[in-house]
């Protein structure tokens, strides 16, 4: 018998092991690319999942069966903006209802009609599952290789910013920023992307910004295409030579992202989708956080 309760700190590891097997299981079911799991990646997961549990403890759950966790679902609520950040099985448990129930405690938390996103496996079944619960499924390509050396020129006019050095000042122009792309700020979560090794700020004016690591943008918002555009040529001018870069949910909205990466040599792929309530599409221009939003 499986039973369903909310999530506590002691969960976590378990929580985060049963989502990255049932994860890793759907990526070699669909021949998709996996990234190298690092202690470092594992503790970053693991600090992501402590954190919706301490901001939203109520969108937190876990599926139990014989003392074992099986399943887990985390949703957040942000500015009246509900958003999935994970729902995950074990391998073997997907498709007897386990992932249904995950989602309904996970979708319990906050306003049922307020907007909000999802961003979805490459897996048919969660396509679905998130269909038949009224979201709107929008198709993705993910940029995923190796970029060109020579094609990008770093923008001078993009400030790059060390989790140390970002200041009230700039919390808040992203706070307007994101409340302009999106509808709804996100500081305590901003702070927390900066918390984790390796990831930096990339700021444009008041115009746009990105957190992002040597390797990938974890999450991007601008007011303009432009300013999208040239956030996102500052983090590939700055990628290592010979780096596999990974930029994920690009929808066909993001052209602007499709274009810089294309002129950059870097392959694109099917990938996501994502999916949308209450809203007419994802927000844009913006790249998402699979975790964050």
């Amino acid at each position: 018998m499986v039973d369903y309760r909310p999530m506590t700190d002691a969960d976590v590891p378990a929580a985060v092991a049963a989502f990255d097997s049932g994860m890793l299981a759907m990526l070699a079911r669909h021949q998709l690319p996996v990234t190298a799991n690092s202690i470092q990646d594992e503790r970053r997961r693991q600090d992501r999942t402590r954190h919706f549990l301490g901001t939203d403890p109520g969108g937190s759950w876990v599926a139990e069966e014989g003392g074992t966790v099986i399943g887990m679902s985390q949703s957040f609520v942000r500015e009246d903006y509900w958003m999935l950040s994970q729902l995950g099985t074990v391998p073997g448990r997907q498709g007897h209802g386990v992932g249904r129930e995950l989602l309904r405690l996970a979708l319990s938390h906050g306003d049922p009609g307020s907007p909000g996103t999802i961003q979805c496996s490459r897996d048919p079944k969660a396509m679905a599952l998130y269909t038949s619960f009224g979201f709107v499924l929008h198709p993705v390509v993910a940029a995923w290789g190796v970029m060109r050396p020579g094609s990008v020129t770093r923008p001078a006019e993009v400030r790059r910013l060390e989790p140390d050095a970002v200041t009230d000042r700039e919390l808040e122009v992203i706070d307007g920023i994101d409340r302009a792309v999106r509808g709804s700020a996100r500081t305590v979560d901003i702070v927390s992307m900066l918390s984790q090794p390796g990831n930096r700020l990339l700021l444009h004016a008041d115009q746009g910004y990105a957190v992002a690591r040597d390797e990938r943008i974890v999450t991007l918002g601008a007011r303009q295409e432009e300013s999208a555009s040239l956030v996102l040529r500052a983090m590939l001018a700055e990628t290592p030579v010979g780096e596999t870069i990974e930029i994920n949910w690009l929808t066909s909205a993001q052209q602007w992202a499709i274009r810089v990466v294309v002129e950059a040599g870097i392959e694109l792929q099917p990938y996501g989708p994502v999916m949308v309530r209450g809203m007419d599409g994802p927000p844009t221009p913006y790249i998402p956080s699979g975790g964050y939003g």
